[in-house]
């Protein structure tokens, strides 16, 4: 069975949500974050204005709260990897010696610890390979809504020698924005195809 799309109206919403009661806003009322609470049965349902962002027990505590935005948040950032992971692997053209790395664990750790909202991607050389030039690709993609900051440079073996292969790219190929993660995905991959096929790594070879 295909995941779902992740849910963009509830990341919103529950990243909101989190704000509002975390950091700076820890000791903010609930009224003043935006957040209701409505009883039903042995559950209460937790809304950011008039999106359901949890389902807790009658009884808990704000770093409760924090704890299952942050639960239903995890799930929608792994139906992110796997919407922009398809899109990778179908269009994106990998340079010879090198390997996509999506960082998700590492992401999933720091979101856990302390609500980090962006994912590392990046194109990096196959340790196995030996590569006369060599690509540092990074998509720093974030979770709280379809956008990415897009890096990308080449260099020579002993890395004397480096192009940015976005230099001269406009602000939103490097600083994407879409409606929905898959057309992110698409986007990030048209950005890098271009560079890497570009004139650059003809001036790099010679």
């Amino acid at each position: 069975m295909l995941p779902s799309a992740p849910n963009i109206a509830y990341l919103k919403a529950a990243w909101a949500a989190f704000a509002g009661i975390s950091g700076n806003n820890a000791k903010q009322s609930y009224e003043e974050a935006g957040l209701s609470f409505t009883r039903i049965n042995h559950s209460t349902l937790v809304r950011k204005n008039d999106v359901q962002v949890s389902t807790m027990p009658v009884r808990y505590t704000r770093q409760d709260l924090r704890t299952g935005f942050l639960g239903r948040i995890e799930n929608e950032v792994r139906k992110i990897v796997a919407e922009m992971e398809s899109v990778f692997f179908r269009d994106l053209q990998l340079p010879e010696g090198h390997c996509l790395v999506i960082e998700l664990e590492e992401c999933l750790r720091q979101l856990r610890r302390k609500g980090n909202r962006s994912l590392s991607i990046m194109i990096q050389p196959d340790e196995a390979e030996g590569v006369s030039a060599t690509a540092l690709i990074e998509m720093r993609v974030f979770l709280d809504s379809p956008r990415a900051c897009v890096f990308a440079c080449l260099s020579d073996a002993d890395n004397s020698h480096r192009i940015d292969l976005l230099g001269g790219a406009p602000k939103r190929a490097r600083v994407p924005r879409a409606e929905g993660y898959a057309e992110l995905a698409r986007h990030i991959v048209a950005t890098i195809n271009e560079a890497l096929t570009g004139a650059y790594i003809n001036q790099l070879a010679a």
